[in-house]
């Protein structure tokens, strides 16, 4: 919530947390321009009656009126508000307060497995556990709680019966579950959505626009791949998704990408992704994607690829930060036509360190470029070099695409570099770190010679 006047926030909500100002004063006068706000506006009588609220205010009255967990032993008055709950398996999280939240107890029967750890719990650490009956009880604390304290907390915590037969509940539970999951692909699949108000937004949505209406089952399929996480294939279990805007209208049956990019215009949004007939009948399904940049800006607007489903993260998650640009993707297709990832890196040959790369160096020194390389390599603090194996074209095209140097940076041996990787074949390649850039290198991979140097290196501003 905004004051109308001051402009400064007067209510602020994280999940099911609320801080909320009162009388606030600025200490000093501000341009009233900084606080004019032209965009849409909820009225407070109309937010009172809004979905969010009335739900919110249905959740916490269904914790009220839950059987409370009774804390027996504390050295003080306290007060004890639930936060997070299910009526249905009787879980229940408590914040206990004196003057200021003290700990937190949360309770689940043992039988049906621990709920997820609540906003408001997670400001506490974990500092005990026991099972009472059926339930298992935890206590969590802002600071450090001695060991026999705690049992005393846990020992003299007096706790409601279980709602009802665990099995019963298992059975409900799970069955809620499958509704709210059911929903919320409904909700992903954007059912009705109007293609219009998702255009020329400045939030960065990535639109998913259905244009082939034959098969509900095969859309639901296409969309749900599509937005299904990925494996970073990092140590960490992580996960990579697309954050996908689905548009499944009928007024869009048979758009073509000629009058998609055209209805967009300027504006945002600079990629779109469309499900087609060929994308609903092709056994792999893959996506139209469409660039929808402005030429101004490099962009190729109505140039097209497409991408199988399990791939449609790695194009958003680029596009959609500017990562990479529209035709990385679009000239990494296969013969096809169709993305299906970019290719693993090559292994490394070898990892070059000082004593090598001074060998390196000594085995060509014909040009101005080798000369300055072998000159500065002893005086770079850890100098070492990945070499990798490559065609020659392909390290030709990443230099020759690097266009005019700005003003601040030093580049020395572009020539050399190119002529040497302007031929076929393979050859090695890798980078040694200096300060404020790098040397590029190129080997022969059959002599092992050195055969072209190349520099790029900032250059600090000169005071004036």
């Amino acid at each position: 919530m905004i004051d109308a006047e001051l402009g400064i926030a007067l209510s602020w909500r994280q999940g099911e947390q609320w801080m909320q100002m009162e009388s606030p004063v600025l200490d000093e006068d501000f341009d009233p321009a900084l606080f004019t706000w032209d965009g849409p506006t909820v009225e407070f009588e109309e937010y009172l009656e809004s979905r969010e609220q009335l739900e919110h205010q249905q959740k916490m009255q269904e914790l009220m009126d839950m059987p409370p967990t009774r804390i027996g032993w504390v050295p003080m008055q306290v007060t004890a508000s639930p936060t997070e709950g299910d009526p249905l398996s009787g879980a229940l999280d408590v914040t206990v307060t004196a003057d200021t939240p003290q700990f937190g107890i949360r309770r689940w029967l043992t039988e049906l497995g621990e709920p997820e750890v609540g906003f408001s719990m997670e400001l506490f650490s974990p500092r005990a556990r026991t099972t009472i009956g059926p339930w298992t009880v935890e206590l969590r604390t802002y600071n450090a709680i001695s060991i026999e304290d705690a049992d005393r907390v846990l020992a003299e915590v007096v706790l409601p019966d279980p709602p009802g037969n665990v099995d019963d509940i298992r059975d409900a539970a799970t069955a809620r579950q499958e509704a709210d999951d059911e929903a919320a692909i409904i909700s992903a699949l954007g059912i009705g959505r109007n293609l219009d108000d998702y255009l020329h937004s400045l939030n960065g949505v990535s639109l998913l626009v259905r244009t082939d209406f034959s098969d509900d089952d095969r859309w639901r399929e296409l969309a749900l791949a599509a937005m299904a996480p990925v494996d970073s294939g990092m140590d960490d279990d992580s996960t990579f998704e697309a954050r996908l805007t689905c548009i499944d209208h009928r007024d869009n049956d048979g758009l073509t990408v000629e009058a998609l990019v055209e209805r967009i215009g300027d504006d945002p949004p600079y990629y779109a992704f469309i499900a087609d007939s060929i994308s609903m009948t092709h056994p792999e399904m893959p996506i139209l994607v469409v660039d929808c940049g402005r030429p101004d800006f490099g962009d190729e607007p109505g140039r097209t690829f497409r991408v199988i489903p399990d791939q449609v993260q790695s194009v958003e998650n680029n596009l959609s930060i500017s990562n990479m640009g529209f035709r990385d993707f679009a000239d990494a297709v296969d013969d096809d036509g169709v993305f299906r990832g970019f290719p693993p890196p090559r292994p490394h040959v070898a990892i070059l360190q000082r004593d090598e790369l001074i060998a390196l160096s000594a085995t060509n020194r014909s040009t101005p470029a080798l000369a300055r390389f072998a000159e500065e390599l002893p005086l770079v603090d850890y100098p070492s070099m990945v070499v990798y194996e490559t065609a020659r074209t392909k390290v030709h095209d990443s230099a020759a695409a690097l266009g005019e140097p700005p003003s601040t940076e030093l580049r020395v041996g572009v020539d050399d570099y190119l002529a040497a990787t302007a031929r076929d074949g393979l050859c090695q390649h890798g980078h040694v770190q200096i300060r404020g850039g790098h040397w590029s290198l190129v080997i022969d991979p059959d002599t092992g010679t050195l055969e072209a140097a190349m520099l790029r290196q900032y250059q600090p501003p000169t005071p004036s």
